[in-house]
């Protein structure tokens, strides 16, 4: 019985890469075509476009195929974020118990921020996002501490498109935009004044990695009815202090200093 959601295309491209996973000699296009009983000519356009996206490369001039660095590099940053969310999850737990407020952790991915891992909190009302789920990274108080300490080159895609208005707080100019993420480098710090979502606020601060490359973002999401401007300006020095301990922990070379003074 046919599968109800079948794609015979990737799984054409899945059945290459598990193939050329097995053999490290590698395999011309005529033996993929027939261990895998795949036309050639559909071999082959599969083969080139894996080519030219460094996801295959032909060994030598012998015109066997074999897997390509771009594999290495996904599984180095596949890696690396298994490793920050098992690093995080102590600090985490500890952040949501000191203000029984829900803990995010997120990461910047293209031009979206990725809602990594997630602390809620025991409060019977709390904000409920979902794990994985991609979100504006201009509209948030983590999303700009991604934006504050990303590539140049990311930054200006993001800003060069029209920035979304979620709420009537939302930062929709770019010019503002960039003053708000100079202040946020210099202070390491931000704040989500319900810029995202109506009704509820974030206080949110960079995670540094060896090098000094941001990494991650970590803060707390409340209601906004239970984080006014002064419990949310109490609860910074905690949420400082968990960015600080997780940079620490990936390799931050500066660790010894508060990740908010960057």
């Amino acid at each position: 019985m046919p599968k109800k959601y079948a794609a015979p295309a990737v799984k054409k491209l899945l059945d290459i890469i598990e193939l050329l996973s097995r053999e490290s000699r590698g395999y011309s296009i005529n033996e993929i075509a027939r261990i895998l009983d795949i036309p050639v000519n559909s071999v082959y356009r599969i083969c080139k476009e894996m080519e030219e996206r460094g996801y295959l490369e032909k060994y030598n001039d012998s015109g066997l195929y074999q897997l390509g660095s771009r594999f290495f590099i996904i599984g180095q940053i596949v890696g690396s974020r298994i490793d920050l969310r098992a690093k995080a999850l102590p600090i985490m737990e500890t952040l949501r118990d000191a203000l029984n407020e829900t803990v995010h952790l997120c990461v910047l991915q293209e031009k979206w921020m990725v809602l990594l891992d997630q602390v809620e909190s025991k409060q019977p009302i709390r904000i409920h996002v979902e794990t994985g789920s991609l979100m504006h990274a201009h509209a948030s108080a983590f999303g700009k501490c991604l934006l504050a300490n990303c590539p140049q080159d990311v930054l200006n895609s993001i800003i060069g498109e029209k920035l979304a208005s979620l709420t009537s707080n939302t930062i929709t100019d770019a010019g503002i935009l960039m003053a708000e993420l100079e202040k946020i480098r210099e202070n390491g710090w931000a704040y989500d004044m319900e810029e995202y979502m109506e009704g509820v606020r974030c206080v949110g601060a960079p995670v540094f990695g060896s090098g000094g490359r941001g990494v991650a973002a970590i803060g707390i999401m409340s209601p906004a009815f239970r984080f006014p401007k002064e419990r949310m300006d109490e609860a910074l020095p905690l949420v400082l202090k968990a960015a600080n301990d997780l940079s620490i922990a990936m390799g931050y070379d500066n660790g010894q200093h508060s990740a908010g003074s960057r």
